[in-house]
């Protein structure tokens, strides 16, 4: 594989991976399910479970995001190349 493909594919993985982080990052401070918690559940039992599920949510985000852009970026490469050719 060319360097030059190799870096591009790289720049793609970690610009979807911080795209994912971002958008994993955001709800995490505060919740948009955090006021409307079940009864008979504590408040800290509550936030500890909105806690855990928005940090998973943040590490599916960041590893699709990744593997997303990479092949939507191998995809765009590869189109570039068969109409550079084609020509």
């Amino acid at each position: 594989m060319n360097w030059l493909i190799g870096s591009l594919l790289v720049l793609f993985f970690a610009a979807g991976g911080v795209w994912g982080w971002w958008k994993g990052t955001k709800d995490l401070a505060s919740p948009p399910g955090r006021l409307d918690r079940p009864i008979g559940v504590g408040r800290r039992e509550y936030e500890r479970r909105l806690q855990k599920r928005y940090r998973r949510r943040r590490i599916l985000l960041t590893v699709g995001g990744s593997v997303g852009s990479a092949t939507v970026g191998f995809g765009l490469l590869l189109f570039a190349s068969f109409r550079r050719w084609s020509r």
